[in-house]
């Protein structure tokens, strides 16, 4: 039993460090052929099995074959439920309407969750507006107020109505000059002069959300009368979420929250009631699906030319043959079976499927027993074939009967020994013999 995938992560680096080992014995072998003249690249009869050593593709074909069994072994890899860092466990979040809140993940979710979000209330920054009055008009009295932030933090404005010869500013000079001194202050409020059709006021606005970031304005306002009164006064954002059948209070300086302890990132953006989801992405998943069919079928195409080759590619290709799921799962989730036994997948009936019954759809695709972990399994007994059985015909097409019974002593030894996954031994032994 895996606990927090521990135990599939083990199984994964011992497949791991199996095939390395494998493809250590694969080039040992193909070094071993090399010097018998079995290095060509022509390619060989795959129906009588006979061949000249000069024009033996048996490397190419050895090396071809680790590089589709590895390809096949990756791609059912990654859609595995066990793989904890594969497609199949790659959450992505969803809202169920974008209008009232985006989802987005943070850093990744332990499993896929549902949550009921009711949005009462969205987070705001209060917004002061002075009384209009004409731009061109002179100004009569002298600006002199103080803007003190919550936290106690004072931006104090001062502005004379007169120029320093005596000549009376405007309206709107006195309301620039008010506002490039709040501005120059750098403190958590902005200032702008709003003008229309000759008219003028000047506006003071929150650069954050929140009460947090609430401001008074008090003093003698000159041009700017009515400053101190709010337009828009600031507030948190307030909501509830539901998870489990259990619902919770929340409020937020900011519209930006976040659920399941942070690992979900939530823009609220209008009130009203929404379903926010993790769940593995679809399009990864059919990507994914594509990949490992794909894989299967080259390794199938391969198999198929070089059948000949030896009792081992027939054993591998009989196997793949048997195919990776029962036809009728396949056929479920838009997965046709060729003549040939290669694969074909309907991308369009697979989205459609994994978006109507996800949970059966993955089951299919990533679950204990399917479609990904039967092409792994497959692919591990591909790599950890007997290597002399694969092409054990083309070294009797070369020549070399007299070392067939040697080849099938250590086959036999490789078999019930403590190392018969690999074949060390026997491999090890046919090289030196070789060699």
């Amino acid at each position: 039993m895996a606990i927090n995938g521990i135990g599939s992560s083990y199984n994964n680096l011992y497949g791991i460090y199996n095939n390395y080992n494998n493809s250590y014995n694969n080039y040992r072998l193909q070094t071993a052929l090399a010097k018998h003249g079995l290095s060509g690249t022509n390619s060989t009869s795959g129906t009588t099995g006979t061949s000249t050593a000069a024009n033996s593709g048996t490397v190419n074909f050895l090396k071809q074959y680790n590089t589709a069994m590895t390809d096949l072994l990756s791609s059912a890899n990654s859609l595995m439920n066990s793989n904890s860092s594969g497609v199949a466990n790659d959450l992505s979040a969803t809202s169920s309407d974008t209008s009232i809140a985006d989802a987005s993940i943070q850093y990744k979710p332990r499993e896929a969750k549902t949550f009921s979000l009711d949005v009462q209330q969205l987070a705001q920054a209060q917004q002061n507006n002075s009384n209009e009055v004409r731009g061109g008009q002179a100004a009569t009295d002298n600006m002199d107020f103080k803007i003190e932030s919550a936290q106690g933090r004072v931006i104090n404005v001062n502005v004379n109505a007169t120029y320093d010869d005596g000549t009376a500013k405007t309206n709107r000079q006195m309301l620039k000059e008010a506002a490039a001194q709040i501005n120059s202050a750098n403190g958590n409020v902005r200032a702008k002069v709003i003008e229309k059709d000759g008219n003028v006021s000047l506006q003071i606005s929150g650069k954050e959300t929140g009460l947090h970031n609430a401001f008074t304005v008090s003093g003698d306002f000159g041009a700017a009368q009515g400053m101190d009164q709010e337009t828009t006064s600031a507030q948190n954002a307030e909501y509830t979420v539901t998870e489990n059948g259990r619902t919770t209070y929340h409020a937020s300086d900011t519209n930006s929250i976040g659920l399941d302890l942070g690992r979900i990132g939530v823009q609220l953006k209008d009130t009203g009631s929404v379903q926010i989801s993790t769940a593995p992405d679809t399009k990864k998943i059919v990507s994914g699906v594509e990949d490992l069919v794909k894989s299967y079928n080259s390794a199938i195409e391969l198999l198929n030319a070089n059948s000949g080759r030896g009792s081992g590619v027939e054993r591998q290709l009989r196997n793949l043959l048997m195919g990776i799921a029962p036809e009728k799962s396949l056929d479920l989730i838009g997965i046709s079976t060729n003549k040939d036994g290669t694969l074909k997948v309907d991308t369009e009936t697979l989205t459609k499927k994994l978006n109507e019954d996800p949970t059966l759809t993955r089951e299919i695709i990533s679950g204990a027993n399917g479609m990904a972990s039967r092409a792994y399994n497959k692919a591990t007994g591909g790599l950890e074939a007997n290597s002399v059985s694969l092409v054990n015909n083309d070294l009797k097409s070369a020549e070399i009967d007299s070392v067939t019974n040697e080849f099938n002593f250590m086959n036999m030894f490789a078999r019930s020994g403590a190392y018969n996954m690999n074949n060390y031994y026997a491999l090890g032994l046919m090289v030196n013999y070789l060699a």
